[in-house]
């Protein structure tokens, strides 16, 4: 048999055995679940990271502190990663309006609502405000970082 035919054979051997080894606990964790909690495939960077189109296409903007206006970004989000760090103030209040005002949803730590076009994201805080059970979809004008996500405020 030629040097060549046998490191053929023993890379696809290699290949095989790769292709079917089991899942380990490490590898499962690391493929995240189906949904918003997919995000979390990658270690916690400590910000809110937004993009002007599903699926982290589009312009990105991110930020680690509160934001009373998101400039370039403010009413053109369609895929929403809350990528901070656990514990406290790690789930992120979405506001339709510049300064925290008006409505707002709440994205808790690690989620990430990957295509908000679809509708199923809405603004479900402050009944009776501006913008109260609209979809967040290209509405959202500012954020603040929150302990947990509530029906408060």
């Amino acid at each position: 048999m030629s040097i060549k035919r046998a490191l053929t054979l023993a890379a696809s051997a290699a290949a095989v055995a790769v292709l079917f080894a089991p899942v380990t606990g490490a590898s499962a964790a690391e493929s995240g679940s189906q949904g918003t909690k997919s995000a979390q495939l990658a270690s916690a960077d400590g910000y809110l990271h937004v993009y002007t189109q599903p699926y982290g296409g589009g312009r990105e903007c991110k930020w680690q502190g509160n934001s009373n206006d998101w400039g370039s970004c403010r009413n053109l989000t369609s895929d929403i990663w809350n990528n901070g760090y656990a514990g406290g103030l790690d789930a992120v209040d979405l506001y339709t309006a510049p300064n925290a005002g008006g409505a707002h949803a709440c994205i808790s730590q690690g989620d990430r609502w990957w295509d908000t076009t679809t509708g199923n994201y809405r603004f479900t805080y402050g009944e009776g405000l501006e913008q109260f059970g609209k979809s967040v979809n290209n509405n959202i004008s500012s954020h603040r970082w929150v302990d947990y996500c509530s029906q408060g405020g």
